[in-house]
């Protein structure tokens, strides 16, 4: 080895070296990485000597695949350059003269999806571009929960519900004009219909109310009123009590006992007590004509509500009842007296009016059933919203159920009672 060869590794060179000689070594170190004044390049390397090739392998490979300096470099074409190392032995060949640069960033193609996504401020980047106009464009209205006021123009629907509300109409005058019976024979059928659709709802719900008990005092209850007056109401409605608690005593029922008696009780006061009413009123002198003057009220108010809120209702009446408004109570109430006004009080339905010696006490009536009628609608749009559903039942079209429709009706049927013997009409 040749002891001037700066490049000879340490443990090839003596450990004792001379000062001259290591004072040497440095200026030859450190030539190799200064430039000339004329702002030429490095120094080339010199060809390897004799004495080198009996180096060890691997510093062979180091300095083979090592960058060469500019001298080197020039004269040189592209094509005769060497083809770049791989990746293993551009890791083996680090040369340690060589000043480190910085490190380019390898590109992977997940790198450049995270930076579309992440960098909102990229020009170039579509995602980033869709994200920031997205961001920018106004969201897209909503539809309409059930906490807000909707209004819609007539439509086939809305056809469809009057022509069945005019059959309806149709069939309580026809019953009416056959007599006290007949009318209370009607009364049964739809309360029946009406507790089907009550205790079904109620199973849909997840309840196990013991339907065949609802269902027998539901139909008892009128007629027990017809028959036998207040009384017969009250025998049905503890008869109904007992037969629910055996039913879950004999091992029928079994779950939620509480619950579902409960709600089963509940139904046969909100359907069959206040639907009774209607028979208590056929059982008083002119009983078709008291039910039929509850009837038109009731029509009314719902007419009046649903037209007047349909064309200017802006302002939410409950939230128990988001689609009805203060303007459609208004309407209601006005449109509920004037027809107790014009069919009660001036062309005599009922006991009312000119036979009890004063015609206020019509608009009297008309007034209780504008303050009872959307009070029953509010109870039923509460209970509908607890239970989650839209429509109690789907059989009048147009209307939901029969429920839905004789709602306002259960709570007017025992105001024109009591209104009736509160004034002395009967």
């Amino acid at each position: 080895m040749d002891e001037d060869n700066p490049f000879q590794r340490p443990k090839d060179r003596p450990e004792d070296l001379p000062e001259d000689e290591q004072a040497v070594f440095l200026d030859d170190l450190t030539s190799l990485f200064d430039e000339d004044d004329d702002g030429s390049s490095l120094p080339s390397w010199d060809e390897a000597s004799d004495d080198e090739s009996e180096a060890e392998e691997t510093w062979d490979s180091l300095t083979d695949v090592a960058p060469r300096w500019r001298d080197d470099a020039e004269g040189q074409h592209s094509s005769e350059l060497p083809d770049p190392p791989s990746l293993s032995q551009a890791a083996e060949s680090v040369s340690v003269f060589e000043d480190p640069e910085p490190t380019e960033a390898v590109e992977f193609p997940s790198v450049d999806r995270v930076d579309e996504v992440l960098s909102l401020d990229a020009p170039d980047s579509p995602a980033a571009s869709e994200m920031v106009e997205t961001m920018d464009s106004p969201l897209p209205a909503p539809p309409s929960p059930m906490g807000e006021v909707r209004h819609s123009a007539p439509n086939g629907n809305t056809m469809t519900a009057i022509v069945v509300g005019l059959l309806l109409g149709g069939v309580v005058l026809g019953a009416v004009a056959l007599g006290e019976k007949v009318t209370l024979a009607l009364l049964v059928i739809v309360l029946l219909i009406a507790a089907a659709e009550w205790f079904t709802t109620l199973r849909q719900a997840g309840y196990q109310p013991p339907t065949l008990v609802g269902f027998a005092a539901v139909v008892a209850m009128p007629l027990a009123a017809f028959w036998r007056g207040a009384d017969g109401m009250m025998l049905v409605l503890v008869f109904a009590l007992f037969g629910a608690g055996l039913w879950y005593v004999g091992g029928v029922g079994r779950d939620r006992l509480l619950s579902n008696l409960g709600v089963t009780l509940f139904g046969i006061a909100y359907i069959g007590v206040t639907g009774a009413f209607g028979a208590l009123l056929l059982d008083m002198p002119d009983g078709s004509e008291l039910v039929l003057s509850a009837v038109i009220l009731t029509v009314a108010h719902d007419v009046g509500a649903f037209t007047v809120g349909r064309a200017a209702g802006r302002t939410p009446l409950s939230k128990a009842s988001p689609n009805k408004t203060l303007e459609g109570l208004i309407g209601g109430t006005i449109l509920t007296i004037a027809a107790a006004l014009v069919f009660i009080s001036v062309l005599e339905i009922g006991p009312f009016g000119a036979e009890s010696g004063s015609r206020s006490d019509g608009v009297i009536l008309g007034i209780v059933v504008a303050v009872v009628a959307p009070l029953a609608d509010l109870v039923e749009s509460a209970i509908k919203r607890d239970l989650g559903i839209k429509d109690m039942g789907t059989l009048l079209p147009g209307h939901g159920g029969m429920l839905d429709r004789i709602d306002a009706l259960l709570f007017v049927l025992p105001a024109t009672y009591f209104t009736a013997l509160m004034l002395e009409v009967v």
